[in-house]
């Protein structure tokens, strides 16, 4: 499923590659072409009121000039003036009297013609003053371009300012024409439009770029995830993927290489459990059949032989039986095995066990004593705490040799009960030690079978403690002895205690 999954993942990011690329762009193309659409406005805005707010100024200068003049008829004084700014301006200057009559021209083309646009018309309506823009190469424009073909290009464009011009008294005897061409205001435009498309195309190329090193940073992960997945559902559980950077995908990865660690651990372990159990339960049965066919075959048979090889194979039996229960009690564990948790006195417990095993260290000529510095709870199941603390004393009193002690405590150490079990036995070498809670895991293989050990009851011991949420830790000198010392939480109410 997991394969599956992250397949889809990358199936899927891979098919919408293009479809965030062309997203991105259009975002991209879209904010440009608003920011440039604004900027072209503001800056033509800006630029055509500047060109009006100057035109103006010199027309109404140019209109009070002409004031005094054309009501002398001073055409020649006139066009001096107009001649004079309009080369200085590089424009074109008109001067109509109130039939729109042309009495100056600046390019001497239109002089005793009658012209007459919508600014002038509005002049001579009242209006003060009035501007307006022409494209002289647009065809509908085309007898303006007959009247001022003083421009050179077709496609240039042209402000026109009319301004009246009044005598003294304020009537108005004249229209003043200023001509300037604003072309040039078109032009900057059009590289300011340049500009913003070049800059457009810079920036989405870099958006491509980006886009294509995201979208390989991300899909680059997921596809060695699911190649590594994909080798794990083969049956190579030691498949493990690089972890670059510290981002979600680089915790996914850490995540996926302990999980690949924990099932090929969890793998191993279940072989080596499998083997040993095999291993644990074909001794005994060969051996139960070596002494079954001796039987068989001895002829006649001797009694005392058949006793003898009868109690052998009773021994094996229960031995059989010691094995198949403690790999229930395993088999139990690992599947979630219920717990009878109860405030129970640890102390108490631990006084019951060493009661029970007694009579056994006397056998062996051991001593064994147990001494309880406070009365203290845990919660915990009775059967299994029980099960736990015997097989501690009972390992310590078979591994102990005559003679020797073994010593048992109970004490608080902050909120968690310390049960204490020493001896002065043989010991564990250090290379053991690790491994002495491993399934099946003996020390001395040959000494522990006399012994009766299964080689589980530590793993056992071990499960049981970490079930009540306590941990167990073995020390031990080879040669001096060995001591247990198993940690488990107080019960609630002691620790508030």
């Amino acid at each position: 499923m997991a394969t599956i999954s992250l397949t889809r993942i990358k199936a899927f990011i891979h098919s919408i590659r293009w479809k965030i690329t062309i997203a991105y762009l259009l975002i991209i193309v879209v904010a440009f072409c608003v920011i440039g659409f604004s900027l072209i406005q503001l800056v033509g805005e800006y630029l055509f009121n500047q060109r009006t707010r100057d035109d103006q100024r010199i027309a109404e200068s140019l209109a009070e000039e002409f004031s005094g003049l054309l009501a002398s008829s001073d055409v020649m004084s006139m066009y001096d003036v107009a001649l004079q700014t309009a080369r200085a301006e590089q424009s074109r200057v008109l001067v109509l009297d109130r039939l729109c009559t042309v009495q100056v021209d600046t390019n001497s083309q239109l002089n005793g013609q009658r012209f007459i646009t919508s600014e002038i018309s509005s002049v001579l309506e009242g209006s003060e003053g009035d501007y307006g823009f022409y494209d002289v190469g647009n065809a509908n424009a085309y007898w303006l371009r007959a009247a001022l073909n003083a421009f050179s290009g077709v496609n240039a464009m042209t402000g026109l300012y009319a301004r009246s011009i009044r005598n003294a008294s304020g009537g108005l005897m004249g229209v003043l024409v200023y001509i300037s061409q604003v072309q040039e205001i078109y032009e900057s435009l059009r590289e300011i439009q340049l500009k913003i498309l070049a800059w457009m195309a810079i920036v989405a190329l870099a958006v491509l770029m980006v886009n294509a090193l995201m979208l390989r940073t991300i899909t680059r992960p997921i596809g060695e995830l699911n190649d590594g997945i994909a080798r794990m559902s083969q049956g190579d559980l030691s498949a493990r993927v690089s972890v670059r950077g510290k981002n979600e995908f680089a915790s996914l990865a850490k995540a996926f290489n302990s999980m690949s660690e924990r099932l090929e651990q969890l793998d191993n372990s279940r072989s080596q459990f499998v083997s040993n159990a095999s291993h644990e339960l074909k001794t005994p049965l060969s051996t139960i059949k070596i002494l079954i066919e001796t039987l068989l075959y001895q002829d006649p048979m001797d009694t005392g032989m058949a006793k003898e090889f009868l109690t052998d194979v009773n021994k094996e039996i229960d031995r059989l039986n010691r094995i198949v229960s403690d790999l229930l009690t395993l088999v139990s564990i690992d599947s979630g095995m219920k717990m009878n948790l109860t405030d129970l006195d640890i102390g108490a417990l631990l006084q019951e066990q060493v009661r029970r095993l007694t009579p056994l260290a006397r056998e062996n000529g051991i001593e064994l004593d147990c001494t309880v510095k406070e009365p203290l709870e845990v919660n915990g199941d009775a059967l299994k705490l029980q099960q736990v603390v015997y097989n501690i004393i009972d390992n310590a009193i078979k591994y102990t040799p005559r003679g020797g002690e073994v010593h048992c405590s109970l004490a608080r150490a902050g909120r968690k009960a310390v049960i204490k079990v020493s001896d002065t036995g043989v010991g564990i070498p250090e290379a053991d030690l690790p491994h002495i809670f491993d399934r099946f895991y003996r020390v001395d293989k040959a000494r522990s079978r006399e012994t009766g050990g299964t080689g589980l009851g530590l793993s056992i011991v071990k499960q049981f403690v970490l079930l009540h949420g306590g941990t167990i830790e073995a020390a031990s000198t080879a040669g001096k002895g060995t001591t247990f010392t198993i940690e488990l939480p107080l019960a609630a109410k002691k620790q508030e205690g």
